[in-house]
């Protein structure tokens, strides 16, 4: 599988190893987060480690902390390098994550009270790195249940061995852990709510964005492209015909005595006029032909590699479906014909002079009435 490569002062850097971090972008992002938690839980290790070899710890106990911290971790790099959750709601696990965090701690509680203070103290450094994930009902979940558990295994190993509880500093130690869950329980609830109006902003701004785009480029009367873009199409036509040698043609199109329309019915008869025609043109057209608005009652029919008896064809398209609409919906006596000029661009050609060629065909069929399409060759 191809890898992405960014541009750096130094040359290329290559993307992430597919071979450790796997190959989708969701599988890469989740076993980085996991990623970040193996220091942590490999400090906790490391004070296992010394706790043992001090005497602090028996070795067995903090073997059998050692080996759940490691298999649990390479569980969770397993479950996210199969790919069977990337199409989950959270594809990173966190839940089950921040609950084995949990679990990791409330099993060092159990097997030796003496590093009660040390166990709870790693909780929220466990917990810290997906708690602004969880949904609320999750997060509640974690905060309540694991002092819950604590207070049990407390409860239990007095009941069993009332002599190996320090009583006192058992207790403030499980109070401040019990005060310091739902703190971090509230932060964590501030931190996802402000992440969570930090994604609805981009999502906003992408929207806003994607409609001034659209704005830019459309006739907010027709919605079909307004005469900017059609330009930019053109030049982009232009260049493609220099590439290929391929000729494309254009029409210039001309609602037909659009002004007495207005006089006649109203302006506002004569908005409806025109953006019906539009649509009844615009899906008349071929897949691969784009139609413009081109200024007022104007319209530029952009065709690529349609000669001059294609071109044709396509305007009759037109001219048949306006003619079949039943205009006298938007008004009462209202009818509605068009004419055109058409013309063919060659690679010899300038943009200007097929435009005033069109033009030209233009005013020519407006003289001949209405309803004529008049093709007006290069030379001519």
């Amino acid at each position: 599988m191809p890898q992405n490569t960014s541009p750096t002062p130094d040359g290329p850097t290559a993307a992430p190893s597919p071979w450790l971090f796997g190959d989708s972008k969701a599988q890469r992002y989740a076993t980085r987060r996991l990623m970040l938690t193996w220091p942590c839980y490999a400090l906790a290790d490391l004070i296992l480690c010394l706790a043992a070899v001090f005497g602090y710890l028996e070795p067995w106990k903090a073997g059998v902390q050692i080996a759940y911290h490691t298999l649990g971790l390479a569980t969770f790099y397993w479950l996210l390098r199969s790919g069977r959750f990337e199409q989950d709601a959270e594809p990173t696990l966190a839940y089950p994550q921040v609950l084995f965090g949990c679990s990791a701690v409330v099993l060092s509680y159990g097997l030796d009270h003496a590093a009660s203070a040390s166990a709870l103290q790693m909780l929220p450094l466990i917990l810290v790195f997906d708690l602004q994930r969880l949904s609320m009902r999750q997060l509640v979940t974690a905060m309540v249940g694991t002092p819950i558990a604590l207070c049990a295994i407390l409860l239990g190993s007095w009941l069993l061995a009332p002599d190996l509880i320090v009583g006192r500093r058992e207790l403030l130690d499980l109070l401040a852990t019990c005060i310091l869950l739902p703190a971090l329980g509230i932060i964590a609830k501030d931190v996802r709510d402000l992440r969570q109006r930090q994604l609805d902003q981009r999502v906003e701004l992408q929207r806003t964005l994607k409609q001034l785009q659209e704005l830019s480029i459309h006739d907010s009367l027709t919605t079909l492209y307004n005469r900017q873009y059609m330009l930019d199409l053109l030049d982009s036509e232009m260049k493609r015909q220099k590439r290929n040698g391929r000729p494309f043609s254009l029409a210039l199109l001309d609602i037909d005595q659009f002004k007495q329309v207005n006089d006649r019915f109203g302006h506002a008869v004569g908005d409806k006029v025109l953006s019906e025609f539009a649509r009844l043109a615009n899906e008349a057209i071929g897949a691969a032909d784009t139609l413009a608005r081109w200024g007022g009652e104007e319209f530029l029919l952009l065709m690529p590699e349609h000669d001059p008896a294609q071109s044709l064809k396509t305007l009759e398209a037109i001219r048949d479906a306006v003619a079949r609409h039943d205009w006298s919906r938007l008004h009462e006596g209202l009818q509605v014909s068009y004419s055109a000029g058409i013309t063919q661009q060659r690679a010899k050609d300038e943009l200007k002079d097929a435009l005033e060629r069109a033009d030209r065909g233009l005013r020519l069929a407006n003289q001949q009435g209405k309803a004529q399409l008049v093709i007006v060759e290069a030379g001519e």
